[in-house]
């Protein structure tokens, strides 16, 4: 991944809370949007791509998030997939 890539993802960056396992990060279980942090109901889906983890996670206001973890960047990126009525569909 080149830096034009990175910075592309930054772009989407995210606070994420995780799990630690054997092999870090091993699941979220909060993000931080616009100052408040919501807690990861569910991990409806996850997966490994070459170069990031992948992960679609229910929170508890509703709302659905995809989210990728980049080990070389050490960063965590995402977008709304779809806004919970708490969420005020930001």
């Amino acid at each position: 991944m080149d830096d034009e890539e990175g910075a592309g993802l930054r772009a989407f960056a995210l606070r994420v809370g995780c799990y630690g396992g054997a092999s870090h990060p091993e699941r979220p279980a909060w993000v931080e949007r616009e100052g408040l942090r919501i807690d990861v109901a569910a991990v409806e889906s996850q997966w490994r791509e070459e170069e990031r983890l992948g992960f679609r996670l229910l929170l508890t206001d509703g709302s659905h998030l995809l989210v990728y973890y980049v080990p070389e960047f050490d960063l965590w990126s995402g977008i709304i997939m779809a806004a919970g009525p708490a969420a005020g569909g930001a």
